[in-house]
């Protein structure tokens, strides 16, 4: 892969660095996949496969694999921790007091913090992940920016990439307190003029007149957290913003007892309460309860984070939720201790995520003890960094926490270029020494939102990907841009070819043009190698996109249920999702709408129908999810005053109302706002008034499953196919 904007010049217009000739062609392939019956790595070079001609049937692809992934009863939140420190950010060293990081990122890291944040927001959002719990220290007042790892000021930083990369609505911010190091450590830094844990700190003393102060907590590391992280981005249980609290004991603490910690954590609860209008949920790490019971009158979780040596995982239930901790796997040596939990090609990863989100837990964070911050170290990981016994290829711990998260199978899912698996190039060497090392060209995107693209591709190379979730009908898309006429690609999935796409002359090599390549058929649940191949011509790539256009197919049953013999499950459990209550239905002014009338069934998520419980014609009566089964409870009538109709009744807003939670139920049709839904992009239905999308709560595809609003976010929990008109 050979320059990038043109053959002679750099990112900011000036020629490149001299490469020498390159006559030869090199090519970077992972080892073959040995666990978790993952999934075929072709071989390199010339790959074999059978063409498809650009047609507009789609492409038939019935292969794939199948992996262990979230149970379909699963509805918690998944989040990871993040270590703040210098090495983290700036790309190393990755080691500090004798411990060393399994893996290193394929982010070649630097000076550039801007950079380092876009690129680490685009990983967690690709891994699927609902927050991210940086590690704070705290900070001594009157310091620069940072004031060491774990400074929570640097979260400014972080909320600006999430806004800059446009995913605010996908991804949110938790606290994770490291308590020993932001209080103890920080107290004996200040009143000793030296870290560490001895002196322990004195719960007793609220005021910092001995070896104690709640300015440790708060002023100098709670607040700033509240501070940088606006409300709309704060991970929430309950509608509660979420802060981790580690270990209390005695090793870092003393005087825990007879209510002192309790009377700690409220007084953080009162600062929030009176200075940013928010209430503390406290996930706290159960030393805490032990030490001082009475901390069960302010805290929201309790964890026991991960333990040794069962292989890196916790479930611990509190006031009827359970609350998980995993490991993705990690190696840490020091000449005193032995802590070693190998990944094991993502399977440590993945019985770990086993035993806490398909348990039941309310909310899982993933962490690990990979360096001296608690940095979960879920990245991609650069070639040539990772053992035969440990990972098989770069993505690959990305791959498996997706597969756990709440949107496994993404509607819309966004692929970037420079993070390919594996790729055949024409020449050694990256010409930029962007993003990562190796033979792969890459160069900093002027294309919107910024990142980075490969460089000008050519005739036979290639960029590969492993484990890639697509089902159902997905339409593949390219990101690309050329000055040159005639350049050709193609994308092949499972060894089979879709069409070959000519890319339009774009006008520069950095004035982008998203280019359908074809759509393909495939089966349900599946995961799949993907490749993009170039055939001719030269351009750059930015990123590839693979859109769902239908759900999955509902599963035929021999026997239907009926509706009427349901019984509605109860609201399930909260996690970050907020319950309504339901009351009757307030009058407004009609919103017509210019929909044409059809019946039939509304499918949605994992191929469930939109349900009236019990068949009955009540007011109140529940709107929910079951079994497609083609009764008279699930013929809507999608009419064209924007009503949905059942039963002779309207879908219906509980109360009128427009917050997220506000729940959907049946209701004498009055031509309220509150009656009043309109087909959306990417399949959404939408109430206008409230500019919110239908939702199944959760998300859940439970029989029973209530069906709620929330704001949209294009997951497949709020896509619906409407009755063919």
């Amino acid at each position: 892969m050979r320059s990038g904007r043109s053959p002679s010049s750099t990112p900011d217009g000036s020629p490149p660095p001299s490469t020498g000739d390159r006559p030869r062609r090199r090519w970077t392939l992972s080892r073959p996949l040995v666990a978790l019956g993952l999934a075929l790595l072709l071989p390199a070079g010339a790959l074999c496969v059978s063409t498809a001609t650009a047609a507009a049937a789609p492409v038939s692809v019935t292969g794939g694999t199948s992996l262990p992934g979230r149970s379909a009863t699963a509805t918690g939140p998944v989040g990871v921790t993040f270590g703040l420190s210098d090495g983290t950010r700036n790309g190393g060293p990755y080691n500090g007091y004798g411990n060393t990081i399994f893996n290193l990122p394929m982010y070649l890291g630097g000076a550039d913090r801007t950079k380092f944040w876009d690129n680490y927001v685009e990983e967690l959002v690709s891994a699927g992940v609902d927050f991210v719990a940086p590690v704070l220290r705290g900070y001594t007042p009157g310091t620069a920016v940072p004031n060491g790892g774990g400074d929570p000021r640097l979260l400014a930083e972080l909320v600006q990439a999430i806004n800059r990369r446009g995913v605010a609505d996908q991804l949110k911010i938790a606290a994770f307190d490291d308590t020993p190091a932001s209080m103890t450590d920080r107290k004996n830094l200040a009143v000793h003029n030296r870290g560490g844990y001895d002196p322990p700190f004195d719960l007793a003393d609220t005021t910092g007149t001995g070896e104690g102060g709640y300015q440790y907590i708060w002023d100098n590391n709670l607040r700033a957290f509240f501070t940088a992280v606006p409300d709309n981005l704060r991970f929430k249980i309950d509608g509660r913003p979420v802060v981790y609290e580690w270990s209390l004991s005695n090793t870092f603490f003393v005087n825990q007892g007879n209510g002192n910690a309790a009377k700690m954590l409220q007084y953080v609860r009162d600062r929030a309460k009176a200075e940013f209008g928010a209430d503390p949920f406290f996930n706290l790490d159960q030393t805490w309860m032990q030490l001082d019971p009475t901390v069960s009158t302010v805290a929201g979780g309790m964890n026991a984070w991960f333990n040794m040596p069962n292989g890196g995982r916790s479930l611990v239930t509190f006031n009827g939720r359970s609350y998980g901790v995993a490991v993705p796997g990690f190696r840490m040596v020091r000449d005193t201790t032995n802590m070693v939990i190998e990944p094991n090609h993502g399977q440590t990863f993945a019985n770990n995520l086993n035993a806490t989100v398909n348990a039941g837990a309310a909310a899982t964070l993933v962490e690990g003890f990979t360096d001296w911050e608690e940095n979960a170290a879920v990245w991609r990981m650069a070639a040539g960094t990772y053992a035969e016994r440990l990972v098989d290829y770069p993505n690959q711990m990305l791959n498996v926490l997706r597969r756990y998260s709440r949107n496994p199978f993404p509607a819309d899912l966004r692929v970037e270029a420079e993070t390919a698996d594996s790729h055949q190039d024409s020449t050694p060497g990256n010409l930029w020494s962007e993003y990562r090392a190796g033979d792969l060209d890459v160069q900093t995107s002027l294309d919107a939102g910024g990142g980075w693209n490969v460089g000008s591709v050519t005739d036979g190379e290639w960029l590969q990907w492993q484990e890639v979730p697509l089902q159902n009908t997905v339409t593949l898309k390219a990101r690309v841009a050329t000055p040159n006429p005639d350049t050709r690609f193609r994308f092949v999935v499972d060894g089979i070819a879709g069409p070959t796409i000519t890319t339009p002359n774009t006008g520069d090599w950095q004035t982008y043009q998203t280019v359908d390549a074809g759509t393909f058929s495939l089966p349900a649940g599946k995961y799949h190698t993907v490749r993009l191949e170039f055939l001719g011509g030269s351009l750059n790539v930015n990123y590839w996109q693979a859109v769902t256009t239908t759900p999955a197919t509902p599963t035929a049953t021999a026997t239907p249920k009926p509706t009427a013999t349901a019984t509605p499950t109860a609201t399930p459990k909260p996690t970050a999702t907020a319950t309504a209550t339901a009351t009757a239905t307030a009058t407004a002014t009609p919103t017509p709408t210019a929909s044409a009338s059809r019946t039939g069934q509304i499918v949605g998520y994992e191929g469930k129908c939109i349900d009236i419980a019990g068949a009955k014609t009540a007011n109140g009566t529940a709107v929910q999810l079951y079994d497609c089964n083609g009764t008279a409870a699930q013929k809507w009538t999608v009419a064209s005053d924007g009503t949905i109709r059942g039963l002779g009744k309207c879908m219906d807003l509980t109360s009128a109302g427009t917050a997220n939670g506000t729940q959907v139920q049946l209701y004498d049709c009055n031509g309220t706002t509150a009656q009043k839904w309109q087909a959306g992009a990417n399949n959404r239905l939408v109430n206008p008034k409230s500019g919110r999308c239908l939702d199944a709560t959760g998300p859940s595809s439970a029989n029973g499953t209530r069906l709620q609003i929330w704001d949209c976010a294009g997951s497949a929990n709020q896509q619906w196919i409407l009755p063919s008109a």
